[in-house]
């Protein structure tokens, strides 16, 4: 399968911080600095979506959500 998208960064109008990829884990060190499902803002828009900034569905290799992506040409 060819990269058809990667994700982008999105950041929360509630706590300004960068949200995290929903259903993915961060690392320990990386966690405090993310916006994440208890967050009041995380569910609102922008919404997040599957990938990391950077990261194409190619890479992930599972189906994925269009939020926080953006089309590879």
């Amino acid at each position: 399968m060819a990269a058809t998208k990667e994700g982008i960064s999105v950041n929360c109008t509630v706590c300004g911080l960068r949200k995290k990829p929903h259903g993915r884990s961060a690392a320990d060190a990386m966690a405090n600095s993310l916006c994440d499902y208890e967050c009041q803002g995380y569910q609102k828009e922008p919404l997040p979506g599957c990938l990391w900034p950077m990261e194409t569905d190619e890479d992930f290799g599972y189906p994925c959500c269009d939020n926080a992506t953006r089309p590879i040409p």
